[in-house]
């Protein structure tokens, strides 16, 4: 298991939320944990979010909604785990909102892969890689540019 320190994660290393907690701060249960009014990571299920890492289903309760557009609206990215076990949450990079998606059509096909059936958005994650943390992180890899989806 990777460590983490000040809010620098291994890629690919697996973190408790207790870890993941004390490098970033937050709620150590949260899918969108805050600190000072600000997101400081996104750990995603896949049994709610069946694209994760790169989309984040958003159910419809109301402080979801309003964290998820926020999130949306900083163009900031932030470290996301999927959880890989029980307990156990794989850092998958630092990703940013590219995309707010709200179309019907869109939704429904979320639904039929597994996403719980109060969506009322999902986030289209792009990856930010070679980007630094206020939190003190540092980049994934600083060879890889900033290209986009799929980067």
């Amino acid at each position: 298991m990777g460590q983490g320190v000040a809010g620098h994660f291994e890629k690919g290393s697996v973190y408790t939320r207790g870890q993941i907690h004390e490098a970033v701060g937050g709620s150590a249960r949260a899918a969108l944990p805050t600190r000072r009014g600000k997101i400081v990571c996104a750990c995603l299920t896949r049994e709610k979010n069946p694209r994760a890492p790169e989309e984040m289903v958003i159910g419809g309760k109301e402080r979801a909604v309003r964290l998820a557009r926020a999130f949306a609206a900083s163009g900031e990215a932030v470290p996301v785990f999927v959880r890989t076990r029980r307990g156990g949450w794989e850092y998958t990079g630092n990703r940013r909102v590219r995309t707010v998606i709200e179309d019907p059509g869109a939704l429904l096909a979320l639904v039929a892969e597994g996403a719980p059936l109060d969506i009322s958005a999902a986030l289209q994650l792009e990856d930010a890689a070679g980007m630094s943390l206020d939190t003190g992180g540092v980049a994934d890899d600083p060879q890889q540019s900033q290209t986009g989806p799929g980067a």
